[in-house]
């Protein structure tokens, strides 16, 4: 989807090309829930609640106007398979996830590590993206300490821009992108 089609505001979003590969890390074509943490305006949960009709999504945010955001969203785009939550991750749920996407901390990386872990199922996709690299530094010195294998990619996106009579790439935020698997026991 377009980053165009979204109801925007002064909320983060998960760009256009980003937002494509975190997606397709989080492999949901078969899967039947999908938890998305810090969603912003919603971004990743309006998307993947449009590809797969019968997946389950639940989008966390604290922010009273992201909230707000993505429930214009979900208005907009008639996502009936989307469940929005105010609040700060980590929270109380009771269901098992097939896909986590974490998309914001808000300062609570490790606790939100540990608490995506006990809510994966076996097998179940995790999914993050950072703009800090200390943020990014930190997953990753968790997952070693942990013995949980993952991979990372940055991203590094440039929209073609008019300048006088030339172009050029105009870039955005450098991306890093982790993606790990709860091992199957």
């Amino acid at each position: 989807m377009k980053d165009e089609c979204f109801i925007r505001g002064k909320v983060p979003m998960t760009k256009e090309e980003v937002r494509t590969i975190s997606l397709g890390k989080l492999q949901l074509e078969k899967a039947h829930r999908l938890l998305d943490v810090g969603a912003g305006t919603g971004s990743i949960s309006i998307e993947a609640s449009l590809l797969y009709k019968d997946l389950e999504v639940t989008a966390i945010e604290e922010k009273e106007k992201a909230v707000d955001l993505i429930q214009q969203n979900k208005d907009k785009f008639k996502t009936d398979n989307l469940r929005i939550i105010q609040g700060k991750a980590p929270i109380s749920l009771e269901e098992e996830y097939d896909a986590i996407f974490i998309g914001g901390s808000g300062g609570n990386l490790e606790d939100i590590l540990v608490w995506s872990f006990n809510h994966l199922i076996p097998g179940g996709r995790l999914v993050l993206n950072f703009i800090l690299q200390e943020n990014a530094f930190a997953a990753f010195e968790w997952f070693e300490q942990h013995e949980i294998s993952y991979e990372a990619v940055q991203v590094q996106i440039g929209k073609l821009t008019g300048l006088g009579k030339g172009h050029y790439y105009k870039p955005i935020n450098p991306v890093t992108i982790i993606e790990a698997k709860k091992e199957v026991k």
